[in-house]
């Protein structure tokens, strides 16, 4: 791509497709449970369930008493305790702003992570272009695999922290790895190891399992040969960044993640137990779903393998992933020293984590911590890696640049389809969401607005589920998350009176001072309570 004028429009039109794969039907599909919590966090200042004090009955409440600020102390506690569901402070306060700035529709909550991933988009652009400086066509194919990266696409329509946390910890790898280039040339790397702190910080406040790239950080280093003052700039860098998440984690609010994480491998043993497994989500740590969770894992993390354990079975999943490993290992072998350092590093970011979850899995006896979501960090990586395979496949003999081809352009169609169930909300990869409406409680809000006149009183119902048999459930009185998930689209200053009741299950009533009770919306038995 010798034409300047052709490589600065392909970047501007893969970055215009990019956004609109990532905004099509963004706000058409209701918010499910997880997004649910990140709504309550952001803009309730409140965790999913909370309040409880203020809303259980026989109280009455008002929207004013939703919206009374409760201090900071206390959104700093509820954002620690939804931090274990897709949520997190960095990714939070990006939520109320968003929210503050242009209102609380489902498409702006999750334009958040839209944001995140098309600025993970252009960095991987932009250390492409850092990587071969000459070249045009490298970084534009790094960044067309990024904007159909199936992972990417579909948690960009999901107002949960994945998207922020990979773009932080993205940027943390690129400048710790700008700064150990810049120290083995001996220039100045002062600016790079301050935006490494900086971007590291804010990747381990998008969520706890980031710690893992940091690590992953310090064991590629103990495999290079750097100079000591590499090691007195990174170890004092990295007591600066462990400082603030080490106080916030032993004395702060995120003491909760530690007995949460205790109190979810309990409850997930014990449905097991009594329940047996529901597939996909909660099973047993057995060497036969360890495997198939690695083989799903790993195989998503490249283009190469992406989705083909779905497509034909486990067993040939496996095999193609140990064929892509063989290719990579005989491409590595091929590169100079210098240039196969890069991916070394990439592999251990992805494959470090991959081997945490492993552990922790048979730690807690389940596999409901064993995602690829848990272990994203990589991805940026794996995009890196099938394209130098590529690369290399397409210098090799006549035939394996054609079959190289045929099955690349396979793999690419198939990513493609991927993605189109995330259009009409069919059963899609990484999400167990689907066949849903537009957001009932926004309705619901609409419907009181409409219909609410002085004297009458809303009643939301109690739906009680606790399937896990959640310990913090337990004690509940009601269960007030209807209520509080309608009270988001009210205003401080709406005087509807509202109480909840625990003889009621699926329906939201406005009683009228007449005593009529009018039904405002029905959720059929849960249908849709996503």
């Amino acid at each position: 791509m010798k034409n300047k004028g052709l490589f600065v429009l392909s970047f501007f039109a893969l970055m215009l497709l990019a956004l609109g794969l990532r905004t099509y039907h963004i706000g058409q599909f209701g918010l499910f449970g997880d997004e649910k919590q990140s709504l309550l966090l952001a803009v309730g200042n409140t965790n999913f369930g909370g309040m409880t004090d203020m809303l259980a009955p026989p109280k009455t409440f008002t929207p004013e008493d939703f919206w009374k600020s409760r201090g900071i102390k206390a959104w700093l506690d509820a954002d620690a305790r939804g931090d274990v569901s897709g949520n997190s402070l960095v990714h939070d306060m990006m939520l109320k702003l968003f929210a503050f700035l242009f209102g609380k529709e489902d498409g702006v909550i999750r334009s958040v992570s839209v944001l995140f991933n098309m600025l993970t988009l252009w960095l991987l652009f932009y250390w492409a272009r850092k990587i071969r400086p000459q070249s045009r066509v490298f970084p534009i194919i790094i960044l067309a695999l990024a904007v159909i990266e199936p992972f990417f696409v579909i948690y960009s329509q999901q107002a949960r922290n994945y998207t922020t946390s990979i773009f932080f910890t993205t940027a943390s790898n690129f400048y710790f790895w700008s700064a150990m280039q810049a120290e083995n040339q001996q220039k100045s790397t002062r600016k790079k190891w301050i935006l490494w702190m900086l971007t590291s910080l804010a990747a381990l406040f998008s969520t706890y399992l980031t710690a893992l790239v940091f690590v992953g950080q310090l064991i590629f280093s103990l495999t290079q040969r750097n100079s000591w003052k590499f090691w007195q700039k990174h170890i004092l860098s990295g007591i600066l960044v462990i400082i603030p998440f080490a106080s916030w984690m032993l004395w702060g609010p995120g003491q909760y993640f530690l007995a949460y994480q205790a109190d979810a491998a309990k409850q997930y043993r014990e449905f097991l137990e009594h329940s047996g497994p529901i597939a996909g989500w909660i099973e047993p740590a057995t060497a036969g779903n360890l495997y198939k969770r690695t083989v799903s894992i790993l195989s998503d993390q490249f283009l190469w393998t992406n989705d083909l354990y779905v497509r034909h079975g486990f067993k040939i999943g496996a095999i193609c992933l140990l064929l892509f490993g063989v290719g990579v290992i005989s491409w590595l072998k091929s590169l100079s020293k210098e240039v196969r350092s890069f991916y070394i590093f990439g592999i251990i970011q992805i494959a470090f984590p991959v081997l945490v979850l492993i552990l922790s899995a048979i730690h807690a006896g389940t596999t409901t911590g064993f995602f690829l979501r848990y272990a994203s960090f990589g991805l940026p990586f794996g995009i890196f890696i099938s394209v130098g395979l590529a690369e290399y496949a397409f210098q090799q003999a006549i035939w394996i640049r054609i079959v190289s081809s045929i099955f690349l352009f396979i793999q690419v169609n198939y990513l493609v389809q991927i993605l189109l169930p995330l259009y009409s909300d069919k059963v899609q990869k990484y999400t167990f969401a689907h066949d849903r409406r537009s957001n009932p409680y926004i309705e619901i809000a609409h419907k009181i607005k409409q219909q609410y006149q002085v004297g009458d009183t809303v009643i939301y119902p109690s739906k009680m589920n606790n399937f896990l048999n959640s310990a913090h459930l337990q004690v509940r009185a009601a269960d007030v998350s209807d209520a509080q998930l309608t009270n988001v689209y009210f205003e401080p200053t709406d005087l509807y009176v509202q109480k909840i009741d625990t003889l009621i299950q699926d329906s939201v009533l406005l009683k009228k001072k007449n005593g009529r009770r009018l039904l405002i919306f029905d959720f059929k038995k849960g249908k849709y309570r996503y």
